[in-house]
């Protein structure tokens, strides 16, 4: 998100993507699985601006290919100026070609299973959207607007339990607590682990009733700790102990017809300590002040929760679909 915020948001940049299909995925499955697309990935990627590192490490980054997976261009950086100037040039490579060479003579792909699979179409899917609060010491420039956004689903069992039964299954609240009120708002971390949530609940109670749906207030607690050892920067640290924690409160509105949420918001807002190697905390470990709000996702968006491995669902393979 931050990439977004600092370089896709400028105008000039804005206007090329008129001429791109933008698409995003997550880079540790196409870098780490030998999945059809994963494999196509790699044969363009490692022609890129990583293609002098080891093979073990990332390649995150922005790529720029025609439909017949040929490379036009690649990088990785947040200033604006850098960004346009190569979709310039991946343009003109682009205008270059002849028609045959854009586009593929055969299905790059094949069957795919993808965790977009598992979207719980009977269940709950929520957009989370994580920032700081307010404080004292005024942070400036992108460290002080940053903010980020992640998925979270519920099953139709779970979002059932939540709005009939009174109150979200433990080992759901359990997982909403471990991977969503992680410390993701500069950067990403992984979830806490199992194990580290000392408060885990959210109830549900009714507070007006009309034909044929119920409107609902939402309470709870979040609490969890992870104590281990890691590095707090990408390079020039060995690792050493550290904790990380988030403690808070959650409170929200829900509408419930029966059948599923039409309506669903819910704050959690509490204290974050700690840092991780990639979340951008090295020298703001905190305590301090940070939400996540999570409201339900239009129907189109059927992104995973980036997190999807650590819910231990199964994605349907393509022949159950």
């Amino acid at each position: 998100m931050i990439d977004r915020q600092l370089a896709w948001s400028e105008a000039n940049v804005a206007a090329l993507l008129e001429r791109f299909v933008p698409c995003a995925d997550e880079v540790w499955r196409l870098q780490n699985t030998d999945a059809p697309d994963a494999l196509v990935f790699r044969s363009f990627c490692d022609q890129g601006h990583y293609r002098d590192r080891p093979k073990s490490a990332t390649r995150q980054g922005i790529y720029a290919i025609t439909p017949a997976g040929e490379l036009l261009g690649s990088w990785n950086t947040r200033r604006p100026e850098v960004v346009e100037r190569n979709l310039l040039a991946a343009l003109a490579r682009w205008d270059a070609m002849d028609e045959a060479e854009r586009l593929p003579e055969e299905d790059l792909f094949g069957p795919i299973s993808r965790a977009e699979d598992a979207y719980p179409v009977d269940g709950l899917a929520l957009r989370a959207f994580t920032r700081d609060l307010p404080r004292e010491d005024g942070t400036e420039g992108w460290r002080g607007r940053a903010w980020n956004l992640d998925h979270a689903w519920f099953s139709a069992a779970e979002a059932r339990a939540l709005a009939e039964e009174g109150k979200l299954p433990e080992r759901a609240a359990d997982r909403l607590v471990r991977i969503h009120t992680r410390d993701n708002v500069r950067g990403q971390t992984r979830p806490f682990p199992k194990g580290t949530a000392r408060a885990a609940s959210l109830t549900s109670e009714v507070v007006e009733e009309r034909e044929g749906e119920v409107d609902l207030v939402l309470t709870g607690a979040a609490h969890t700790v992870h104590t281990g050892e890691w590095r707090t920067q990408d390079r020039g640290t060995e690792p050493s102990e550290q904790t990380r924690s988030f403690e808070g409160t959650m409170y929200g509105r829900a509408t419930w017809n029966g059948e599923r949420f039409t309506r669903f918001e819910l704050a959690i807002a509490g204290t974050r300590t700690g840092a991780t190697r990639y979340n951008g905390r090295r020298d703001d470990p905190g305590p301090a002040p940070m939400a996540i709000v999570l409201r339900v996702a239009p129907e189109h968006d059927r992104v995973a929760p980036s997190m999807f491995w650590e819910y231990g669902w199964r994605i349907p393979p393509p022949s159950d679909r």
